[in-house]
């Protein structure tokens, strides 16, 4: 089996356990699993806006999904990585169970990067209090430190401040050089 098919079949193993497991409790809303280009973003925005205005959610729970899903989204597209054949490999799943609702996404990483990721979460997580995650923030804008990919590193500290729930992640090894990424987060919706 190609390198290639081996990272879609463990991410279509892993993505098949998230909507399995979600759908034994919560009400999956929006689920992907594939390759990510700018018009398949704009596909599942408008998917996300449509079912989320379906479940009747209170408007500011409401748009503070709507932002999340699309940050969420826009980041995996700018910053995910690519296998050996330039494929990017991405899923996104959107639930609700009565009073939150989650965004779950998942992008191929370099082994090497994992640390400085890891590093920077747990650096997210830590603040106990919103204004002192809004402090990091602003002190992360003013230092303007770009990555090599354009960001400033500013995606993970928005959807944690957005969400005003610690993010949930984790890193599974599918070859010495990659990676499956995956990340959580939780909006309240009552």
């Amino acid at each position: 089996m190609s390198q290639t098919g081996t990272i879609e079949t463990f991410f279509a193993n892993k993505f098949g356990d998230l909507v399995a497991s979600a759908s034994s409790g919560d009400k999956v809303l929006v689920s992907f699993n594939g390759v990510l280009s700018q018009e398949q973003v704009s596909k599942l925005e408008s998917e996300v806006e449509t079912k989320i205005n379906e479940e009747g959610i209170p408007k500011g729970p409401l748009k503070k999904i709507f932002f999340i899903s699309v940050e969420t989204l826009q980041n995996m597209l700018i910053h995910g990585n690519r296998d050996h054949e330039g494929k990017q490999h991405n899923f996104f799943i959107l639930a609700k169970n009565g009073v939150k609702t989650t965004m779950t996404s998942a992008n191929l990483v370099q082994n090497k990067n994992i640390e400085g990721l890891e590093k920077q979460i747990t650096r997210i997580n830590s603040f106990a209090e919103p204004a002192e995650l809004k402090q990091y923030y602003m002190e992360h804008l003013e230092n303007n430190q770009l990555s090599e990919k354009g960001g400033a590193g500013l995606g993970f500290i928005t959807i944690a401040m957005k969400s005003g729930n610690k993010l949930a992640y984790g890193f599974e090894k599918i070859n010495d050089d990659t990676s499956l990424f995956w990340l959580m987060s939780t909006v309240a919706t009552e």
